[in-house]
């Protein structure tokens, strides 16, 4: 038997999935994932992790929800394990919300994205919080995460895209461009001692 997976779920997992009267291709793109995802869980090969913040984003966004949303997103909460990072810091939010402003303003091409985000406070918790898991990030919105693949060698699966029910791969050529460049070493070192 293989590593089990563990899967960091960002708020929009739950809220694509639990929407009523959308028949949208993302509705059944995240319905695609969740079926894999609990075939996955039952076979005991994946985990699923919810960041504290994911869940109090859900919190306040239950005040507008229908009744039969917010059950059916408990629901699905409830297959999960909860986690918040012990050594998150407003420093290291503030440091993740500056490596991805950066590559944003640098290195859009590299990225191979059109749309590239710097992400919010709650981004970079959430963020955080699956790299401390280590584990798959999954998201419909991966411009605001395009940092995570940076934070992990080369080519590794570890940021999912709801919307296209697959991995992001960052171009080689881009991914080494991005780790040669000077300002980027620095911000990732001080990343990783933070880190420690």
């Amino acid at each position: 038997m293989g590593k089990i997976k563990h899967y960091t779920l960002d708020t929009n997992v739950f809220r694509y999935k639990t929407e009523e009267n959308n028949l949208s291709n993302l509705k059944y793109q995240t319905h695609k994932f969740w079926k894999k995802i609990k075939d996955e869980i039952t076979n005991n090969e994946a985990i699923l992790v919810i960041p504290k913040e994911v869940i109090n984003e859900l919190e306040v966004q239950s005040f507008t929800l229908k009744d039969s949303q917010v059950k059916k997103i408990n629901k699905l909460i409830s297959l999960c394990i909860e986690v918040a990072p012990e050594r998150l810091t407003q420093e290291m939010e503030h440091l993740i919300r500056n490596m991805q402003a950066y590559i944003r303003a640098n290195f859009k091409r590299e990225l191979g994205r059109k749309q590239v985000e710097y992400g919010g406070v709650s981004d970079a918790r959430i963020l955080y919080t699956a790299y401390c898991q280590d584990s798959i990030l999954v998201t419909a919105n991966v411009r605001d995460f395009l940092l995570y693949p940076l934070l992990y060698p080369q080519g590794e699966d570890i940021l999912y895209d709801l919307k296209e029910n697959d991995f992001v791969r960052i171009p080689c050529e881009g991914y080494e461009k991005i780790h040669e460049d000077a300002q980027f070493k620095s911000l990732l070192g001080k990343f990783y001692t933070l880190d420690n």
